[in-house]
C-alpha cells in the first residue's frame, strides 16, 4: 500500500533529523519608527536575536496577519482617581464599540470581581455594562462590602498593600486564562499604577510584579499599561510597576491623551508586528531564557517578552519522577522574598571550576521612605549536594555613613557551578526574629571560548575620597537596591571572563525608552583586572534608566541589560 505524497516527505525528514533536535521558539515583536509607526517589510536579515546573550540564527521572520483577538480589558479602581471615572466610562466604552471586532473575545474585569469565572465573550453588551459601573475609587479606602473588609482590612497601610496585590492576582490569573487557549491576546490594564506591595508576613504564594511578568512570558500575553490622568508640567514619573510589567512583556505604557485611541493603537499593535522562529541550542531544561531583539535598520525599535521558559526535558522529568519514587529527592523548599529586607546575590569572580559568591543586604525602604526594622541577618548558604558554603551573621551595608558594625556587611565564598540556596533568618535590633528569605543564586559554568558576563556590582558613593577608596577595593560590597540620589555618584563594576581571564567591557547609558544617551569611559585602573565605570548622577534627572554592558563573543556581541531609577 503506498502512501500519500505529504506523509512520505514528513516520513523522509523525521528519519533524517537528529532525534536530540531542539523544538524551534516562536516570538512575536513589535518594531516601530522613533514616532511609533509600524515598520512593515521587514525580513529575517533585518533582525538580530539573543538568547541567554548569544545571536541565534532565525529560520523565518513572518509578518503576523490580524485575526481574531482575545483581550482582558483591566479596569484598576482601586488605582484611578474619581476625577477620572468619566473620561475612562467614555474613552474604554468608545473603545469597545468601535475597535472589538465581531470574532474579537473579551472580557472587562475589575479588581475584585470573581477570578474563578473568567469569561471572554463576543457579547458587547456585557462588556459595556461593566465598563458603565467603573468608579475610581483611588484615596477612598472605606469597604464597600463585606467581602472586601474581609478581604483588606480597614487599616490604611493594610488595604493600600492589598489593593496592589489584589491587581497584581487579577494580572496573573488573566495572563494564564488567555493564553490557554492558541491565538493572539493581550491585557489592557487602566490604571495609574501603584508600589510593588510588600508581603504579608507569614503568607507565602501571592504573586509579585515578577510572578506576573513570567506567566505573561510563559503565555505570550503583552500587558499594556495606560495612566488615564492628564499630563502636565510636573507630572509625577511613571509607574515603576506599571513600567516593568509593560517592559518585560513587549506592552507599552502610555499616559494621559486620547485614552480610546491610545486603547485602539495597541490592539492594532496586536494585529502588526513579526513573528520570529529560531531553534535555540537546548530548550528542554526547565529554565528561563531572556530573549532580546534588535532591528538592525537605523531609527527602528524592536519590542518582544523578555524571555521564555524552556519545558524539562522528558528524561528530567522521568528521572525526578524516579527520584521521588525512591525517597532519594530533596523536598523543594518554598522561595520566599520578605518584604523587610533587599539583597544582592551574584558572582563576582569565575573560573573554570568554581566562583566567588557574593551577598550583601540592606532593610527595605517603606512607602514613605523609611526603614523597615530589620538590624542583621543570619545566613546559610547550601550548594545542591547539601553541603554547606556559609554560614554567619551579616549586617546591613549603607546604613550610615562610615559607620562600622559587630558583624561584617557581606558574605563571600566560593561555590561550584548549579544553584546555591540562600536561608535568610532576619532580626531586628532587640534579637527578636521578624521574617525569613528563602532565595537561590545560579553560579554558571565557564565554556571554552565563551566569554562569561556576570552581574553588574552597582556602589553608590558620597564624596570624591569614598569613590577612590570603592574604586580601589576589588571587594567593596555592591549595593542591594536599585535607587539612587542624584547626590551620589555610582562606581559601576563589570566582572567579565574568558578562559579563566578578565575581559574587557563597555557600557552605555539608555533613557527609559532603551534608547542611548551616551557611551560610558572605563577607568583606568581595573579594580582586579575587572572593567570599572564611573557615572556621576547629577547632571541626570530624576526617573527610570537603563546601562547596558557588552563583551565581544565569538558569534558577535553578548550584552546585558540592567535597569535603575534616581529618586532626586
Amino acid at each position: 500500500m503506498s502512501l500519500p505524497p505529504r506523509i512520505t516527505v514528513l516520513l523522509l525528514l523525521g528519519a533524517l533529523l537528529p532525534a536530540d533536535v531542539p523544538d524551534p521558539v516562536r516570538i512575536a515583536a513589535v518594531v516601530t519608527d522613533r514616532q511609533g509607526r509600524s515598520i512593515t517589510g521587514l525580513s529575517a536579515r533585518d533582525f538580530e536575536l539573543r538568547e541567554d546573550g548569544v545571536v541565534q540564527p532565525l529560520l523565518s521572520a513572518e509578518p503576523r496577519r490580524p485575526e481574531a483577538r482575545r483581550l482582558a480589558i483591566v479596569l484598576d479602581e482601586f488605582h484611578v482617581g474619581a476625577a477620572d471615572s468619566i473620561r475612562v466610562r467614555e474613552a474604554v466604552g468608545r473603545f469597545a464599540a468601535e475597535h472589538l471586532r465581531p470574532a474579537d473575545a473579551a472580557v472587562v474585569l475589575k479588581p475584585l470581581d470573581s477570578l474563578t469565572t473568567i469569561r471572554l465573550t463576543t457579547d458587547r453588551a456585557a462588556a459595556q455594562s461593566a465598563i458603565a459601573s467603573f468608579e475610581g475609587r483611588k484615596e477612598r479606602l472605606e469597604p464597600r462590602s463585606v467581602l472586601e473588609e474581609e478581604t483588606l482590612g480597614r487599616a490604611p497601610a493594610l488595604v493600600e498593600a492589598g489593593r496592589a496585590q489584589v491587581v497584581l492576582s487579577a494580572l496573573r490569573a488573566l495572563a494564564s486564562r488567555l493564553g490557554s487557549e492558541p491565538g493572539r491576546a493581550a491585557i489592557f490594564l487602566v490604571s495609574e499604577g501603584f508600589p510593588a506591595p510588600a508581603r504579608r508576613l507569614g503568607i507565602r504564594g501571592l504573586p509579585d510584579a515578577g510572578i506576573v511578568e513570567r506567566f505573561a512570558n510563559r503565555y505570550d500575553v503583552p500587558i499594556y499599561a495606560f495612566d488615564p490622568r492628564a499630563l502636565s508640567g510636573d507630572a509625577d514619573a511613571p509607574s515603576p510597576v506599571l513600567a516593568r510589567l509593560v517592559s518585560e512583556t513587549g506592552g507599552t505604557l502610555t499616559r494621559g491623551g486620547d485614552l480610546a485611541a491610545n486603547l485602539a493603537r495597541a490592539a492594532g499593535e496586536i494585529d502588526s508586528g513579526y513573528t520570529l522562529t529560531y531553534r535555540p541550542s537546548r530548550n528542554d531544561d526547565g529554565r528561563y531564557h531572556p530573549v532580546t531583539i534588535s532591528v538592525v535598520r537605523r531609527e527602528a525599535d524592536a519590542r518582544s517578552r523578555a524571555g521564555y521558559i524552556a519545558p524539562p526535558s522528558a528524561e528530567a522529568r522521568r528521572a525526578a519522577r524516579e527520584a521521588s519514587l525512591a525517597g532519594s529527592l530533596t523536598p523543594s523548599r518554598m522561595l520566599r522574598r520578605s518584604p523587610l529586607i533587599d539583597v544582592w546575590s551574584g558572582v563576582t569572580r569565575a573560573s573554570s571550576s568554581t566562583a566567588r559568591v557574593m551577598v550583601t543586604w540592606e532593610p527595605d525602604r517603606d512607602a514613605r521612605g523609611g526603614r523597615s526594622g530589620a538590624a542583621s541577618v543570619q545566613l546559610k548558604a547550601t550548594s545542591k549536594d547539601g553541603k554547606v558554603l556559609y554560614e554567619g551573621t551579616l549586617g546591613p551595608v549603607r546604613v550610615g555613613e562610615g559607620s562600622g558594625g559587630a558583624s561584617p556587611d557581606r558574605a563571600e565564598f566560593d561555590a561550584p557551578p548549579g544553584a546555591v540556596q540562600l536561608d535568610l533568618t532576619i532580626f531586628g535590633v532587640s534579637g527578636q526574629k521578624l521574617d525569613v528569605d528563602a532565595r537561590d543564586v545560579d553560579v554558571p559554568v565557564m565554556k571554552d571560548g565563551i566569554p562569561l558576563l556576570l552581574p553588574a556590582v552597582l556602589i553608590a558613593t558620597q564624596s570624591a575620597r569614598e569613590f577612590r577608596i570603592v574604586a580601589a577595593d576589588a571587594d567593596a560590597a555592591p549595593a542591594p537596591s536599585r535607587e539612587f540620589r542624584r547626590t551620589e555618584r555610582l562606581v559601576i563594576r563589570v566582572p567579565a571572563y574568558a578562559s579563566g581571564a578578565p575581559v574587557p567591557v563597555t557600557a552605555r547609558l539608555l533613557n527609559r525608552l532603551a534608547q542611548t544617551m551616551r557611551d560610558l569611559p572605563s577607568l583606568p585602573d581595573a579594580a582586579g583586572g575587572v572593567t570599572q565605570f564611573d557615572l556621576p548622577l547629577a547632571p541626570l534627572a530624576p526617573g527610570e534608566y537603563f546601562l547596558q554592558f557588552t563583551v565581544k563573543g565569538p558569534s558577535g556581541p553578548i550584552s546585558q541589560r540592567l535597569s535603575f531609577r534616581i529618586t532626586g
